[in-house]
C-alpha cells in the first residue's frame, strides 16, 4: 500500500495530512523530501491563513462567517487548485493524493 497525502481544511491545521501505508496519520506537514520547498509550503500556509480568517474565534463565539465576496471564494479555490496541482507534480506518484476541498466547499468547487 502507498502512503497518502490528504489535502483538507480544518481550522488552525496545516492542510497537508500525511498518512502511512496502514492509513495512520503521521503528521500535518509536507512529506520530508518537500519540507525544504519554501514556496510550496508558503502556498499552503497562505491558504490555511485565509481559511482561518473565515471564522470568528473569540472568548464568546466560534462561528463560520465565510468569504466576503464570490470573487474572494473563486480566487481561494483557484489558488487551492494551483497548490494541489504543484504538490501532485512534485511527489510524482510517490503518494496517493486525496483532495478534499469538495467536502469543505461542495458547491463552489463543482462550479468550474
Amino acid at each position: 500500500m502507498i502512503k497518502t497525502l490528504r489535502i483538507m481544511l480544518e481550522y488552525r491545521c496545516y492542510p497537508v495530512w500525511l498518512y502511512d501505508e496502514e492509513g495512520n496519520i503521521v503528521d500535518t506537514l509536507l512529506p520530508e523530501d518537500l519540507r525544504s520547498d519554501i514556496e510550496l509550503d508558503s502556498k499552503f500556509d497562505d491558504l490555511q491563513a485565509r481559511y482561518d480568517a473565515l471564522f470568528i474565534n473569540n472568548a464568546h463565539e466560534f462561528d463560520y462567517i465565510g468569504f466576503k465576496t464570490e470573487e474572494d471564494k473563486r480566487a481561494f479555490l483557484k489558488d487551492w487548485e494551483c497548490a494541489v496541482s504543484e504538490l501532485r507534480r512534485k511527489v510524482q506518484g510517490r503518494y496517493e493524493i486525496i483532495d478534499e476541498i469538495k467536502k469543505t466547499f461542495p458547491m463552489e468547487s463543482e462550479a468550474d
